[in-house]
């Protein structure tokens, strides 16, 4: 197939909204086409459609700084409907289960004092369709029962955890992000808590200081049969002083959530951790110049993303499912569209026992930038979870 270039000409619809900066990872499309969008300590649910707010959640004391729509992919009949059911988390540790449809809180969890950092329904199993996974910090993994609010188990780790991704073809594998690496679990359950640590791995990069490498046992994810140098910037745009925030929907497949500010940065690795949906035993790591593919069972990375020197560069990535697909959205608020080829060496092929295929993704559609101001920036998108399909055609 020959690569070409599209160029995407929607028209996006603003809700403007004086947000907190702790909103800033607050927003979810959920299944029925509804956005949750935190808005200091209430809860926004706007239809996308006629760009409405058609509920607002007043509950919490602190904050909302993630909300998650439950998928509600469970059986049901005219006795038994779907309800309209959200999980939402705030600066103050404490989770809320909303009845979205009557306003009403059905349940509220507290554990600790400090800001979630994730949550996750756990939606890929039979047993159950309450079970709220979350991150506690500094280090805490908890397994709820959103219905009534009771603790299922608990599970510490050694470093600070600060989100995780389940593997979309065997959900006993899970990835934890840390502030150390990564941590790797293959034995996750709902019944009980991992019974081991998990599996730490530490990604290398060839230009980091001896003062911060890591001893030689740790395992490596450094690319070795890859052409490029990996140039991580461990840049993640943040500040304090935020506190007005825009929403652009382009309907319906992408939403952003973008903030104003004025320019200040601090130091981090990894901006995000997920596995692909559409490919088996492969993860992408986000930095803000580069996207690296990990192949999981060759312990190596097979595909690397750069942006050049005069790029813009990475906030967030969604993988598609149905398409080994990549959605980017950079800085200056710009989507673009990343399709995978892989492709073999003229040497690697000469040797199939030692050859490696390099996935490259080639640049098959972009938005234009939206900025409103000189001191705007992106900072969240999410897509209506049925509409990628639209979004490749």
């Amino acid at each position: 197939m020959i690569p070409y270039t599209v160029n995407i000409k929607l028209a996006a619809r603003t809700l403007t909204g004086t947000l907190h900066l702790q909103n800033k990872t607050a927003v979810d499309w959920g299944w029925q086409g509804l956005i949750a969008q935190g808005c200091h300590s209430s809860i926004l649910i706007i239809d996308p459609k006629t760009s409405q707010t058609i509920q607002v959640l007043e509950r919490h004391k602190a904050n909302v700084v993630k909300v998650k729509w439950s998928r509600e992919n469970y059986y049901h009949n005219q006795s038994s409907p779907y309800c309209l059911r959200l999980a939402s988390g705030d600066a103050s540790g404490k989770i809320i289960v909303w009845d979205v449809v009557s306003g009403t809180a059905h349940c509220e969890i507290q554990e600790h004092s400090k800001p979630i950092q994730d949550l996750e329904w756990l939606w890929n199993q039979d047993a159950s369709r309450d079970l709220l996974l979350a991150i506690h910090p500094p280090n805490y993994i908890v397994l709820w029962n959103g219905d009534t609010g009771t603790k299922l188990w608990k599970k510490s780790y050694a470093e600070n955890i600060l989100s995780f991704s389940f593997d979309p073809f065997d959900p006993s594998n899970m990835a934890l992000l840390t502030s150390e690496g990564i941590v790797f679990i293959t034995d996750f359950s709902h019944s009980k808590p991992p019974g081991s640590a998990g599996k730490k791995v530490y990604i290398a990069s060839p230009h980091a200081s001896p003062a911060h490498t890591k001893p030689a046992s740790a395992i490596s994810l450094a690319p070795t049969g890859a052409k490029k140098a990996l140039n991580k910037v461990k840049v993640l745009i943040t500040n304090e002083k935020t506190h007005m925030f825009l929403l652009c929907v382009h309907p319906p497949v992408l939403l952003f959530l973008w903030r104003c500010s004025a320019e200040a940065v601090t130091l981090n690795d990894c901006l995000q951790l997920s596995y692909l949906p559409s490919k088996r035993n492969h993860m992408l790591l986000l930095y803000p110049r580069e996207i690296l593919i990990l192949d999981l069972e060759l312990s190596q990375t097979v595909g690397v993303v750069a942006i050049e020197r005069s790029g813009v560069p990475f906030v967030q990535v969604i993988p598609c499912a149905q398409r080994d697909a990549l959605y980017c959205l950079h800085e200056n608020g710009c989507i673009t569209l990343r399709v995978c080829r892989s492709t073999t060496t003229q040497e690697e092929a000469t040797d199939p026992e030692q050859s490696t295929h390099e996935l490259v993704y080639d640049l098959r559609s972009q938005c234009d930038a939206i900025r409103v101001t000189k001191t705007v920036r992106p900072y969240r998108m999410v897509h209506l979870p049925p509409s990628t399909r639209i979004a490749l055609r």
